[in-house]
């Protein structure tokens, strides 16, 4: 997925920016977006959203 989506739609100058994008992607994107068992088979982000929608 992190190959079609993507690694293989830019083209690097430098291997450090390639690895700076990688890592935005792991972090800002797909665990933000997948389903965990922890959380009740739910996302991150529906978890922080249930979460402040109760507080309010």
């Amino acid at each position: 997925i992190l190959k079609n989506e993507l690694i293989y739609h830019k083209d690097y100058k430098t291997r450090f920016t390639a690895i700076t994008d990688i890592i935005k992607y792991i972090e800002l994107y797909y665990n933000q977006t997948r389903i965990q068992k922890g959380l009740g088979y739910k996302t991150p982000r529906q978890v922080w959203f249930d979460f402040y929608r109760q507080a309010a």
